[in-house]
């Protein structure tokens, strides 16, 4: 396979949470409240096969939200819809620091749009690759971070130095990339306005839900989400 980067995007005043895995799925660094300036230094340093970053690269061509989002609600998962550009408003402020890391990246990691993800830059939803890999989404009375981490320690991951949610995500990021590498993968989306990755190689036919597998008829998808007004948490994704 190779060695994944994975990172995990919030505004400034948080940091960026970064993991990076190796060919056994061990990790070889797990750092929080990076800066993109701690990302450039990490990747130059480890020279990862492929980066996976939780936040779209851009702003959505037109409408509010991207063939992306909306794809992913036709499997039953739900994230907060990338807009057209918003101006100044503070929920937004996360997805510019992610737009940063790509553009800091992107002399020798460009974009990921589809085929082979060594050498690129690529969005994935960490909350996406554990309900693909766990096959369903999370029951009521599971706690979202137990269980993320029991999707990486069912994949290998031995989550155990992880100590925040962020550094979960980033490290489900990075098994999203090692995956990939290795040929399981999918994509959600236009390259035009950016595609998800996922690390699967076929997607469910039908919606996922809390306990149905994916070849048995389930529910209708979760609704959209759209923009979210100010005062709510500044994290980017649902679930």
């Amino acid at each position: 396979m190779g060695r994944a980067v994975g990172i995990d995007v919030a505004e400034a005043r948080k940091g960026l949470d970064i993991v990076a895995l190796d060919d056994d799925r061990a990790i070889v660094l797990a750092r929080g409240r990076a800066t993109v300036a701690d990302v450039t230094a990490v990747v130059a340093d480890l020279r990862p096969d492929v980066i996976c970053i939780d936040s779209p690269p851009e702003w959505a061509a037109s409408g509010r939200s991207r063939t992306a989002e909306r794809a992913l609600r036709k499997l039953g998962i739900t994230a907060y819809s990338t807009p057209t550009d918003p101006g100044d408003h503070p929920f937004y402020r996360w997805m510019r620091a992610g737009f940063a890391v790509y553009d800091a990246l992107a002399d020798h990691y460009p974009r990921y749009r589809g085929g082979d993800v060594r050498g690129t830059a690529a969005e994935v939803f960490p909350e996406a690759t554990a309900i693909v890999l766990a096959g369903r989404r999370r029951t009521r009375d599971e706690p979202k971070v137990a269980f993320r981490r029991g999707v990486l320690e069912g994949h290998g991951v031995d989550g155990r130095a992880l100590r925040t949610a962020d550094g979960v995500d980033a490290a489900l990021a990075a098994l999203t990339g090692l995956l990939a590498l290795d040929a399981a993968r999918s994509i959600v989306g236009d390259p035009a306005d950016g595609v998800i990755l996922l690390p699967v190689s076929a997607l469910p036919h039908v919606p996922l839900t809390p306990r149905v597998a994916p070849s048995s008829p389930a529910s209708p998808a979760a609704a959209s989400a759209g923009p979210i007004p100010s005062g709510v948490d500044e994290r980017r994704r649902i679930g």
